[in-house]
């Protein structure tokens, strides 16, 4: 019996608060998370501290691509985090040989990444003697746009890459139709990015993929059933935000401390609009234009401020009601705090929101 592949979730954004969001909900799914290249390069390391905050079980890669200065490289990643780092097939020898000195003395592991190598078995001989043993075998998406697909001739070089020794990472465009076509290869992880991302329901997809490996490479073929993606109330999301706020250390504008509770029909907080003290020293100007900043076009008319000691989130004003769309919503409130020097228990406000909207 083939070893069963971890499953990875590539998190390929530019905004730091939805891959938030996203790892927050299919973390209990996944066994890696991704911080993709564009978002290595759009949040900095603040991406790693980030995600590891809210994924502390998690193991955590870095799609560095790294060129260069592989040793440094190594050192920021693992030090914001990461757990694993990747590093181009293009670069020099001497910069993969520093970047797996590094993840040796930290006990992490490192990558090399196959983007744009021509001559993929000579260059894999070469790190071999060197004592690399984890390879990523990618359809690059520029290619993978232009129509490129999957062959057997893909196949055929990740079986020589496994049988050289590597621990073969396989991605490129996977998605559940597609898992049958590797499912006889030793693979030692799968990735999957915009099948789980774009999905109605990103934890239900990422559960399915996640279920198909498993009666693929064990051999059980059994079917499954999809799983719905539950709806949000809008009194469940207002509830999941004043939660999620309270958790991050922000206070409400109403005195919750006669309030019934959130479950009685008499409670203070009702309708879609939660209200939100402004942290004292923050500069209000700079707070309102990180927050709209951060949470984007999509959410812009559910956050604002008219009340100069406040901000508001409107659940009701929402494009559309998702677990996603409210979780986003509080994602980009931590963002807008540690973006103007305040500090946000982002892991506990995301954890307490989802779990009301899980109900």
């Amino acid at each position: 019996m083939k070893t069963i592949p971890q499953l990875q979730v590539a998190l390929d954004y530019i905004s730091l608060p939805q891959a938030l969001v996203m790892a927050s909900l299919v973390a209990p799914e996944v066994d890696i998370i991704e911080i993709g290249t564009p978002l290595c390069k759009a949040a900095g390391l603040q991406a790693v501290t980030s995600i590891r905050e809210i994924c502390p079980d998690k193991l955590i890669l870095a799609d560095f691509k790294t060129p260069d200065v592989g040793g440094l490289e190594a050192t920021m990643a693992f030090d914001a985090g990461a757990d694993i780092i990747t590093v181009i097939g293009g670069a020099a020898l001497a910069t993969v040989k520093e970047a797996h000195a590094v993840a040796r003395q930290r006990g992490k592991m490192m990558m090399m990444e196959l983007t744009g190598v021509r001559d993929i078995v000579a260059r894999a001989t070469e790190w071999r003697r060197i004592g690399i043993d984890r390879i990523v075998y990618h359809r690059e998406w520029d290619a993978q746009s232009a129509g490129r697909q999957w062959e057997e001739a893909d196949k055929a070089i990740i079986r020589q890459l496994i049988d050289m020794g590597y621990k073969v990472t396989i991605t490129g465009g996977i998605t559940l139709e597609l898992l049958p076509f590797f499912s006889d290869l030793d693979a030692s992880v799968l990735i999957c990015g915009r099948s789980i991302r774009e999905n109605h329901d990103p934890r239900g997809a990422a559960r399915q993929i996640r279920m198909t490996i498993n009666q693929l490479w064990s051999g059980n073929a059994g079917g499954f059933q999809p799983s719905r993606a539950a709806s949000v109330s809008i009194d469940a999301a207002a509830k999941a935000i004043r939660w999620g706020v309270t958790e991050m250390g922000l206070s409400l504008t109403i005195d919750g401390r006669d309030c019934p509770g959130c479950n009685s029909p008499a409670r203070f907080c009702k309708g879609s609009r939660t209200d939100v003290r402004i942290p004292s020293g923050a500069d209000r100007q700079q707070f309102i234009r990180q927050l709209l900043a951060s949470a984007g076009q999509g959410q812009s008319q559910a956050v604002g401020s008219d009340q100069p000691g406040s901000f508001y989130l409107d659940v009701g004003a929402l494009s559309q009601m998702s677990q996603e769309a409210v979780l986003t919503l509080l994602s980009a409130v931590s963002a807008a705090m540690q973006q103007t020097g305040l500090t946000a228990n982002t892991h506990a406000a995301l954890t307490a929101a989802r779990d009301i909207l899980s109900d």
